[in-house]
């Protein structure tokens, strides 16, 4: 069940970058308040890590993201998945569809 702490968070498509970029930033806010926290991916193999490092420290971007959340306090799980291109993606709520 949605909790005070992360009921504002509802799932919504992006159509800009500029909305990618709010989202991440919200995202990221939310995970140094202690609301959110991120539920790591699988493990990377080392040569893929180091391809990723080598990525980041070049400033290169990758051509999607995908990262998934957790709220601390009610146990909700979030998804924030874009083409970081173009900007479009989402940011859903896991079990709720599009509410935008």
């Amino acid at each position: 069940m949605t909790c005070e702490e992360c009921r504002e968070l509802a799932t919504h498509e992006f159509r800009s970058a500029e909305d990618l970029i709010h989202a991440v930033r919200l995202a990221a806010e939310e995970v140094d308040r202690g609301v959110l926290c991120r539920i790591a991916a699988r493990n990377l193999a080392s040569n893929e890590q180091e391809a990723l490092d080598s990525a980041l420290a070049s400033g290169a971007l990758p051509g999607s993201v995908h990262y998934r959340f957790r709220c601390v306090v009610c146990g909700d799980r979030f998804t924030l998945s874009a083409d970081t291109g173009s900007g479009l993606g989402s940011w859903a709520r896991e079990g709720e569809s599009d509410s935008s």
